[in-house]
């Protein structure tokens, strides 16, 4: 027999919850702050803290009554603990919490990092997930390239560091374009036809990622003539190409053909349309809802590894860890 289990994800600045029956998603309601952050040009973790424990209880109503269930039927809770905003993942943790004692259900802790990983696989069997697969974490707050052997992760490199998120951000901030950075810049970089400024490519030795070399270059070319769509453009280009690389550097170390993508950036349209011209490539990307920071991958990870006995109990006594590793 199935159970119910409700998740919940705070860690940034979006809220959501979702229900699953067994592996199999039900209901997500998700509730996105980037029109109050839009005005200040990032996250506001204050603000973020405030928004969360403003909606998170109609959320969580909503998102239930939506599954056909009762908050009764729920048979465990599934939390973001890190890593994240200490302050926002804290919200989340403590109606997880609170949640557990009332309702007398198990809690579980889940990595944020980790579910990304996962994200691509919602709602499918463990059959269905690679053994091993090179593992790329794109987000406004992280940059990371891993080796996912069974339910372990081997981080190879991660950003030095901006993310690249962060970076597209920072550059359409630069630019004057709309927050957050990512969608904003990638719509324009579909639509002009301007030719893309020739920009440095940051290729470091190993595995590690930096993009503060090719955010300065932007903020310098922006203090002289220039065309926006073209640096833009070429920012995109150099921004992506960094990634490319190191994803077909590991490919080619390791000799493991499947990859996986995870985080909001992967919802890139030059990042899917690049990754899908690589050589022998496995791509495993996530649907573009699960792209962002979501309940449904918090929800799954935690459904997939409990029917696969990786993790056995719940945990009352978890915390927030706002720099926890994969």
């Amino acid at each position: 027999m199935n159970k119910y289990t409700l998740a919940i994800e705070t860690s940034c600045d979006d809220t959501s919850i979702s229900v699953h029956e067994g592996i199999e998603l039900i209901s997500l309601k998700t509730f996105s702050q980037i029109k109050t952050h839009e005005k200040f040009g990032g996250v506001i973790p204050e603000v973020a803290s405030r928004l969360h424990s403003k909606f998170i209880f109609n959320l969580i109503e909503i998102a239930i009554k939506d599954s056909g269930k009762t908050l009764k039927d729920m048979d465990r809770i599934a939390v973001t603990v890190g890593p994240g905003l200490v302050n926002t993942l804290q919200i989340g943790i403590t109606i997880a919490k609170t949640l557990s004692l009332v309702l007398d259900i198990p809690v579980y802790g889940i990595n944020h990092i980790e579910a990304h990983a996962f994200s691509p696989f919602i709602n499918m069997e463990a059959k269905f997930i690679p053994k091993k697969a090179i593992v790329l974490i794109v987000s406004g707050g992280h940059t990371q390239i891993l080796i996912k052997d069974g339910w372990k992760f081997n981080l190879l490199g991660k950003t030095r560091d901006d993310s690249v998120g962060e970076a597209y951000d920072k550059v359409a901030k630069i630019l004057g374009l709309k927050y957050p950075g990512g969608p904003t810049i990638d719509k324009i970089y579909n639509e002009t036809k301007k030719k893309a400024e020739k920009s440095p490519l940051t290729n470091l030795e190993k595995y590690d990622f930096s993009y503060s070399g090719l955010k300065s270059f932007v903020s310098l070319k922006a203090k002289k003539n220039f065309n926006k769509e073209s640096l833009m453009k070429g920012f995109q280009e150099s921004a992506i190409r960094q990634l490319i690389k190191k994803v077909e550097k590991a490919m080619a170390e390791f000799k493991i053909d499947d990859v996986i993508i995870g985080g909001g950036v992967s919802a890139n349209s030059l990042l899917r349309s690049e990754l899908k011209s690589i050589d022998n490539i496995i791509l495993h990307l996530p649907k573009i809802n699960y792209t962002g920071d979501n309940a449904a991958m918090i929800g799954y990870l935690a459904s997939i590894k409990i029917q696969e006995d990786i993790i056995k109990e719940g945990n009352l006594e978890m915390d927030a860890n706002s720099r926890m590793e994969i």
